[in-house]
């Protein structure tokens, strides 16, 4: 079963959407949501499957809003049958909303749930996947925050974020808008090659960063 059905079956409270509800994009009808405010099916399916392939032990989550996202995710551990995921929320009413949604759908024991400012979070454990999903103008700044908590090897996501990284003006808002301005500090790490981007065309779009691994074949500088 497709794991956009089992969520649907097992949690009757979700409805299904075509993100073109949502987005009105052009195109954007080929996806799906359960609501506008989390990750897209796709992303879901996406992060599911990815943490199918590299079993990770530890995933981090910023912003669980609703516990969709943190659902596809926590169910691909629980099918690996091992890791944990880490979700942390700022707004009580939807920590309490999520946390309710792991639990009826038989997950919570593979979720550590933090109800909290991101900002304050601390912690020494290292993160396999890192998915940054809170306030737009916060996520640059969680890449930093969390950049060494991220294994080398390791997948940090940025929901919401175009190929453009947000880095253009905006008439009503200001350049950069809603995420503010590039940091310099993200700029050197992907022009030293610690950070490589990967851009996913979503109709809210996703960021990705590798990050490099020591043992990662060194690409040569052709003169030709």
């Amino acid at each position: 079963m497709n794991i956009t059905d089992w969520l649907a079956e097992v949690d009757p409270t979700l409805t299904l959407h075509s993100e073109g509800e949502f987005s009105g994009m052009v195109g954007s009808d080929q996806w799906s949501a359960f609501n506008d405010g989390g990750i897209e099916c796709e992303t879901g399916e996406f992060l599911y499957g990815l943490i199918r392939l590299i079993k990770p032990e530890n995933v981090l989550e910023t912003g669980t809003h609703k516990g969709v996202g943190g659902c596809y995710m926590a169910k691909a551990l629980e099918d690996n049958d091992k890791g944990h995921l880490t979700t942390i929320e700022f707004l009580p009413e939807l920590f309490m909303e999520a946390s309710k949604r792991f639990e009826d759908v038989g997950l919570s024991h593979r979720v550590q749930k933090v109800q909290g400012d991101v900002a304050d979070y601390q912690t020494d454990v290292k993160f396999d996947i890192i998915l940054l999903d809170t306030e737009p103008n916060l996520r640059f700044k969680e890449l930093l925050q969390f950049y060494y908590n991220l294994k080398p090897g390791g997948f940090l996501f940025i929901h919401d974020l175009n190929r453009h990284m947000s880095q253009h003006p905006n008439e009503e808002h200001g350049f950069g808008w809603p995420f503010g301005k590039m940091p310099t500090e993200i700029d050197q790490l992907v022009q030293s090659r610690q950070l490589n981007p990967l851009h996913f065309t979503t109709p809210r779009g996703l960021a990705g960063f590798y990050k490099a691994h020591p043992e990662d074949y060194k690409w040569q500088i052709s003169d030709i």
